[in-house]
């Protein structure tokens, strides 16, 4: 995977984490104190897309801490012990050509983005109603109430959502390993006779 494309993902990730971040410190501390037009300066933004950047690497980590149980079990169905899944793809880096190994790379790099925003939506539902009750007291009731519900609902459906697709891209990943190094393996033992 080039360097491009990994920092974008940490970008994609950190994002959403910043977000639901930003969301509990201002719940806490309000948002007056907050310099707006400093903040939002293309000054600012070095450090500001440095800061998402990081966070996005510690969420990676973090979900792949969370999600590392189930996918052993899901790696379980398809390759009977780790020495054997690790040698499949040991040899399909080793001996596939660019265009397979950037698949796989973007198919790994869909993995990491869809367990770290199930996170994401997650900590999105949590913050959001917490930012709207401590923040907007002077909104009806009623309508705290529905926006509260509405945001729990969709940002709990989209944490579904990137669950299953992780699940099902996880799965697909396997089973795509196992036929590519079957089928390398196959081409190469064809070329050696």
């Amino acid at each position: 995977m080039n360097t491009t494309a990994l920092f974008v993902e940490f970008i994609i990730i950190g994002s959403g984490t910043m977000s639901w971040l930003s969301l509990l410190v201002l719940s806490l501390f309000g948002y007056t104190w907050v310099p707006w037009d400093k903040v939002t300066s293309i000054v600012a933004l070095i450090p500001f897309i440095v800061l998402i950047y990081s966070l996005g690497i510690v969420i990676d980590r973090l979900s792949d801490q969370l999600f590392s149980k189930r996918d052993k079990k899901l790696r379980s169905n398809v390759f009977s012990d780790n020495l054997k899944y690790h040698f499949a793809r040991t040899y399909v880096y080793t001996y596939g050509t660019t265009q397979i190994i950037n698949l796989f790379e973007y198919g790994r790099s869909r993995i990491r983005i869809s367990r770290a925003w199930f996170i994401n939506y997650l900590m999105l539902m949590i913050s959001i109603p917490i930012f709207i009750w401590t923040r907007f007291p002077n909104i009806q009731l009623n309508l705290r109430i529905q926006i509260t519900i509405f945001g729990i609902i969709v940002l709990g459906l989209c944490s579904i959502a990137t669950l299953v697709a992780w699940e099902k891209l996880v799965e697909n990943d396997y089973k795509r390993l196992t036929e590519t190094y079957e089928f390398i393996k196959a081409e190469k033992k064809m070329n050696i006779q």
